[in-house]
């Protein structure tokens, strides 16, 4: 049994500035062929080897299966892709699957919220290309973001696509687990899935919800249900990434059954249950100034997170506005407070000034020039990194040349691009423990909120501009159909966009 694992992994916001490019890609752990074996095998990538690559490598390997590399892209969320990055990786994927024919089975990796200069379904054109390398007996599973916008040329040229049952995601290896375990039953044992796919023509920010509370808690819980008992062999919800300005797809429900008339009825049961309740997608938000003033208040012993999720780099932002240090500073607030701020040109100034030194500069603003002003800031250097830096368990992360700046009690970390966004290790790798503060800033919508747990309950969303604000109908959508909401509230009749391949 010979299976090809692969994989791309890139989210995008359409409003960010700028493009990805390979680059970028290549900063954040892609590997191609041996590489991406050896990355497979152990846990460099997500913490603690939870990774839904290394799942699949695992239960391939544990059937008896030989696995051979198709490569693995990765990349920051962040802007659009350049058109040529996704052609040489189809390219190569091709070439490689052609090379190894006849194979049994192709198992990947997909976010499946891409978008490039050319490509509004990246992933459904990577799935196709797949399918017309492999031929029709080969097996295609997918193991997918809870984000992604899943499509009907995607569902089409593939068995099996499992979406985390997560947000914030911390089921990403058990869902490689079920995308390999479902595709390995149909090569050996003969399982006939049917799986259904229904699209919502909705758009949710993933700062309004997790599937930890309701409403979307008891969605999950439901799906949980009718697997446990047997009605469906597997389910996803996906809420597609709100800020990917695309005329396809939309969010949508999976239902894998082997009985059809089950995937079907499932399928539009759930996603009538996941319309339904687009009105409670809703939190309240603070200005910044009220949250610093709550974190200047509290006497608990736990910081106070601001969270401004509007510029989270999870969701493809810049995570270069300085709002929060400018208010602090207009404030004359002695708070102490910990931030990030992706700004190259304050990272090199720092370097090219030195570790104590005192610097007077404009900060922030560099790429989000249309939605922010930079902060004037007077500060002492504190220290200067390469951006090589260890987040643990053998896992490095590459943010480009940084630097820690002090303003008043604050300290603020500037780099070229920061990583890991929504967990304290991202400041911990600086020096900086965040339970140490009293109020530190997480540029991440809601996926910081099962890592800073441990920390602290005082988590308040502030009322912040950005390429990620929850304010949908403040972007100009041009591709997204006016039909979907919140662009408009119509009715919606559930029905089967796309049935998977069946062999």
């Amino acid at each position: 049994m010979k299976i090809l694992l692969g994989g791309f992994h890139q989210e995008i916001n359409t409003f960010a500035p700028g493009t990805t490019t390979y680059e970028q890609f290549r900063a954040a752990g892609s590997a191609m062929g041996e590489d991406m074996l050896r990355l497979a095998a152990s846990n460099v990538r997500y913490f603690d080897s939870r990774d839904a690559l290394r799942a699949e490598y695992q239960e391939i390997v544990k059937a008896g299966g030989e696995v051979v590399s198709g490569g693995y892209m990765l990349a920051q969320a962040g802007a659009i892709i350049e058109d040529h990055v996704l052609k040489d990786y189809i390219k190569a994927l091709v070439d490689t699957i052609e090379r190894n024919l006849p194979l049994d089975g192709v198992f990947l990796v997909l976010h499946g919220a891409a978008q490039t200069t050319a490509s509004e379904d990246p992933e459904g054109d990577i799935v196709k290309a797949v399918r017309d390398a492999v031929g029709e007996r080969a097996v295609i599973a997918v193991a997918s973001d809870l984000h992604s916008d899943v499509t009907p040329k995607w569902v089409e040229n593939v068995n099996i696509i499992c979406g985390y049952h997560t947000y914030p995601h911390v089921d990403i290896f058990e869902t490689g687990c079920r995308a390999a375990k479902l595709g390995l039953r149909i090569l050996k044992e003969g399982l006939v899935p049917h799986m259904a796919c229904v699209n919502i023509p909705m758009l949710i920010p993933p700062s309004e919800y997790t599937t930890n509370t309701p409403p979307l808690s008891g969605l999950m819980q439901y799906g949980k249900s009718l697997v446990e008992s047997g009605e469906l062999l597997d389910f996803s919800v996906y809420l597609m990434q709100a800020w990917l300005d695309v005329g396809t797809g939309g969010s949508a429900i999976i239902a894998i059954s082997e009985d059809k008339g089950k995937a079907e009825k499932y399928a539009c049961e759930m996603a009538a249950r996941l319309y339904a309740m687009r009105y409670e997608f809703k939190k309240k938000l603070y200005s910044v100034d009220e949250i610093i003033r709550i974190a200047e208040r509290n006497t608990s012993g736990k910081p106070v997170i601001l969270n401004d999720f509007a510029d989270s780099s999870n969701a493809g932002a810049a995570g270069d506005s300085a709002e929060v240090i400018k208010r602090i500073i207009e404030l004359k607030s002695d708070i102490r407070a910990l931030m990030y701020i992706n700004d190259a040109e304050a990272a090199d100034l720092c370097h090219k000034l030195g570790a104590g030194s005192t610097i007077t500069t404009e900060l922030g603003a560099k790429k989000s020039k249309n939605l922010y002003t930079p902060a004037r800031i007077n500060g002492v250097v504190k220290a200067v990194f390469d951006g090589i830096m260890s987040m643990g368990h053998d896992h490095w992360a590459d943010m480009g040349p940084s630097a820690v700046i002090e303003v008043r009690n604050t300290i603020i970390i500037v780099c070229h691009e920061h990583r890991y966004n929504g967990n304290p290790r991202l400041y911990r790798c600086f020096g900086y423990d965040p339970a140490d503060f009293d109020l530190v800033v997480v540029k991440a919508c809601s996926s910081f909120r099962a890592f800073y747990a441990p920390i602290t309950d005082l988590i308040y969303p502030a009322a912040t501009k950005g390429s990620a604000s929850s304010d949908l109908l403040s972007f100009n959508f041009t591709r997204v159909p006016r039909s979907f909401y919140p662009f408009s509230d119509s009715e919606f009749t559930p029905a089967v966009s796309a049935w998977g391949r069946q062999n």
